[in-house]
């Protein structure tokens, strides 16, 4: 039970604060994730300009090269949204130490 007497124990996962990964993504990852991103949609690109007289292998590497650039709108058009937020720290499951 809560400390008020009401509904799920405070210690079940029932009360616990729901899960918001924007809350968990700091700016610095959402710019290295759009490097990694531009990386890969740069080298799609001429990929794509070396091989489009082959219609099967260019429309994979359009492909690659439109899901690079939707996810760098998605992380462009919430990274304000994320440096409003308080950062939340992840809590890390320290591994046991082995008895070697």
């Amino acid at each position: 039970m809560s400390p008020s007497g009401h509904g799920a124990p405070a210690d079940s996962p029932e009360s616990a604060p729901e899960f918001d990964p924007a809350k968990h993504v700091s700016p610095a990852i959402a710019h290295e994730l759009n490097n990694i991103l531009a990386i890969v949609q740069g080298y799609a690109d001429r990929l794509l300009l070396k091989y489009a007289n082959e219609p099967a292998l260019a429309a994979e590497l359009k492909s690659i090269t439109d899901a690079a650039r939707r996810a760098a709108v998605i992380i462009r058009d919430n990274t304000p949204q994320i440096l409003k937020q308080p950062a939340t720290p992840i809590p890390r499951e320290e591994p046991e130490p082995s008895m070697a």
